[in-house]
């Protein structure tokens, strides 16, 4: 008996076959986890608005800003450590999230208007700041979060790589 092995007709029909099967697959498992990344994001946002107003409920103050994320981490929503704050129950989230599902960095500013009404700059503003953030998942955490993608309007504002959530305003937007 001879040995019989594949002739390359058939080895290249086996070939077409998987190609044609991982161009239809591929798209689809890259858009769940772009899905995933956007769901995790919006996951984060909540956790950090859901403690950062727990934190003002308990202490009848907002927490200062953290410009980075080991400032964060070692910030109220965290620890109470270096000057205690009365009324402090925390830790109002479990750890900070070391970075953005982008590779970007999560901080918390607040400050004087400037984000959410540009015209009321003596009112306070709280709100996330994601870095790094490409511009197809900025529309979606958009439409997500509020239900249009302007970028502009509602609690989710953008520019840039930078998408920013906001937390609490003191009086209007715009």
């Amino acid at each position: 008996m001879g040995k019989r092995g594949f002739t390359l007709i058939e080895l290249i029909v086996v070939i077409a076959i998987i190609a044609v099967l991982a161009a239809i697959i591929a798209p689809n498992a890259f858009k769940a986890i772009e899905k995933a990344k956007i769901s995790a994001t919006i996951a984060d946002l909540q956790a950090i608005k859901t403690g950062a107003m727990s934190c003002y409920s308990d202490t009848g103050t907002w927490m200062p800003s953290c410009a980075s994320t080991a400032a964060c981490a070692a910030s109220l929503f965290i620890v109470n450590s270096t000057t205690p704050t009365a009324g402090w129950d925390g830790p109002y989230l479990e750890k900070w999230p070391p970075q953005s599902k982008w590779a970007g960095a999560y901080t918390y500013t607040n400050a004087s208007g400037a984000v959410f009404c540009t015209a009321c700059a003596n009112a306070g503003e709280r709100y996330t700041v994601i870095s790094n953030v490409p511009t197809t998942a900025q529309s979606k955490i958009d439409i997500q979060l509020d239900g249009t993608s302007s970028g502009t309007a509602g609690s989710v504002r953008y520019t840039g790589t930078t998408v920013n959530s906001l937390i609490s305003r003191d009086g209007t937007t715009n």
